[in-house]
């Protein structure tokens, strides 16, 4: 059976995100680069991307390019739609998920495909950090489990290497009690402390919305492609996106485990997914609060 190891743990738990390699398969990433390429057509040639100001967010974050980001692979015909679908309830991820949330989670909203060229503009750092409670963006841990809110799940469909820019974190930032400076944020000053994870197509980076986060200018020749899904606790709604209810006419198409993930939030008897993606556990009551009193006290 698949488990997030005490590694994994230990270092998400100090750095508010972790690094998995090859979670994908080369036919995994072959099927979804390929979809993204059916689909893109003339929209994606390179004079799509100017900027109008031709800048990004400011000093460190400039580019002469947006990014484009796209959201509907669920949507598409199939077979493209089914590699995008797959990873709604993926046995490779399902072990973080239960790691991280518990039992019973759900994803918030629908994924995306985010791609730049050379010399796109980078995503301003941000992330909620400790300064502040909040039950949607927080962290904790408590009596060897780890609670979380939302959490990325970055899926690299091209290669991320040394320098290229994308995805970055500013590690231990999810535990952090301070406000993070602007000219940080922007990546003019002290950026030994910001880290760019490079990697391999098929990788994962797992990141807290909690943990200070975005993305470097892109640098290299070939085009980044990332591959974005986000997940909460059962009971939290981030982006007030129900799958289920909001797009009937193809989430009929999914299998009862996806359908399950693509809920609205939601506690009592929720149907649980299995460590092997493919089957559910429907609770049969309640959980009662363990200081309840359930004998009856006769009145005197």
């Amino acid at each position: 059976m698949l488990e997030m190891s005490t590694r994994e743990k230990f270092l998400f738990d100090l750095q508010g995100f972790l690094h998995v390699e090859g979670v994908l398969s080369p036919a995994e990433v072959k099927a979804m680069n390929d979809a993204i390429d059916a689909h893109i057509g003339d929209e994606y040639a390179d004079d799509f991307f100017p900027r109008e100001d031709g800048v990004g967010y400011g000093g460190g974050m400039d580019g002469q390019y947006n990014a484009r980001t796209f959201g509907d692979m669920l949507t598409w015909e199939k077979p493209h739609c089914l590699p995008f679908r797959e990873l709604i309830a993926h046995p490779q991820v399902i072990p973080y998920l239960n790691t991280l949330f518990g039992r019973g989670w759900r994803m918030d909203e629908l994924p995306h495909v985010r791609i730049a060229r050379k010399g796109t503009s980078g995503h301003g750092l941000h992330g909620a950090t400790n300064v502040a409670y909040d039950g949607a963006q927080m962290y904790r841990y408590n009596n060897g489990e780890i609670r979380c809110g939302m959490a990325v799940f970055q899926f690299q469909l091209s290669d991320i290497n040394p320098g290229d820019g994308g995805i970055t974190v500013i590690p231990g930032s999810h535990k952090s009690n301070y406000h993070c400076p602007n000219d940080i944020l922007l990546h003019n000053t002290d950026q030994q402390a910001v880290r760019n994870v490079s990697g391999k197509a098929g990788d994962l980076v797992i990141f807290l919305e909690a943990t200070i986060h975005g993305a470097l200018p892109w640098t290299a020749d070939h085009h980044r492609r990332s591959l974005l899904y986000r997940y909460v606790p059962k009971y939290v709604d981030f982006h007030a996106e129900y799958v289920e209810t909001k797009f009937p006419d193809w989430v009929d198409e999914l299998t009862e485990v996806q359908k399950a993930v693509v809920q609205p939030p939601y506690v009592y008897q929720r149907p649980l997914i299995e460590d092997d993606s493919e089957t559910l556990v429907f609770p049969q009551e309640e959980p009662q609060p363990q200081n309840r009193a359930t004998k009856k006290v006769p009145r005197s």
